[in-house]
């Protein structure tokens, strides 16, 4: 998702480089992005059309209009959001609610998962040296607190690079964790699932879409409303590091 890779220039870049410019300009004008030409862009953040052309090479994308598509795709997601607070009820009123849904998806997650799976990639984790995390948007945020809470029991973790274009050298007892909650990162960036799918080492997918066919171990997580799939995803992450509790 273009805004991870935006803020991962952002946040370790402190020079103003061309492209810590350009990611600065992006993160503040991305909804018009996807109406703008690259001389708009250039005029705008005062660089030349060749420097945007080249820090748009930088961030992966082919050409200028896979770059604006990406713009695009990342607003689309947010539209896609649903809401989940009812602004006709009250704060507390909201707080029951949300809390009364949100149990019930959890007992439903958890009555129709497959607790095999589940026991499974605990194992495989317990077994691997070193634990690789993939992440896209939202989703992301799980891989920071499962290297948090690993770390805390000596296993090794590496968070990989949202466009996962270094060179990783993994080898046979290795395991590549892919966490996609609603599998929208398959749908809008092709080029890097399948250097994903390329790579040569043992791959378990977490996610909540059921329709995805991407790793031999997949841990599905069935959920009774989309709205609240980050929310049980989180849950069964929690539930995962729990195992490893002494």
């Amino acid at each position: 998702m273009i805004i991870d890779k935006v803020n991962d220039i952002l946040n370790s870049n402190t020079n103003k480089s061309t492209l810590y410019v350009l990611c600065s300009f992006i993160k503040k004008n991305i909804e018009q992005i996807p109406s703008m030409s690259i001389d708009d862009i250039a005029k705008s953040s005062y660089m030349s059309k060749g420097q945007v052309s080249k820090c748009i090479r930088n961030l992966d994308y082919q050409n200028y209009e896979d770059f604006r598509y990406a713009c695009y795709s990342y607003l689309d997601s947010l539209q896609r959001r649903k809401m989940i607070k009812n602004h006709e009820l009250s704060f507390q009123d909201n707080i029951i609610q949300f809390t009364k849904e949100l149990s019930k998806n959890i007992q439903y997650s958890l009555e129709h998962i497959n607790i095999n799976d589940i026991q499974e990639i605990i194992k495989s984790i317990r077994d691997t040296k070193i634990l690789y995390l993939y992440a896209q948007g939202d989703a992301r945020s799980l891989c920071y607190n499962i290297q948090r809470e690993l770390n805390i029991y000596h296993i090794s973790t590496v968070i990989c690079d949202v466009d996962f274009q270094k060179k990783y050298t993994f080898s046979e007892n290795n395991l590549l964790i892919i966490l996609s909650t609603n599998g929208n990162s398959f749908h809008f960036d092709k080029r890097i699932i399948n250097r994903i799918q390329n790579t040569k080492v043992r791959k378990w997918l977490i996610t909540c879409k059921d329709s995805i066919k991407f790793c031999d171990k997949q841990l599905f997580i069935p959920t009774l409303d989309n709205n609240y799939n980050e929310y049980i995803i989180r849950h069964i992450i929690d539930i995962i590091l729990l195992n490893f509790q002494n």
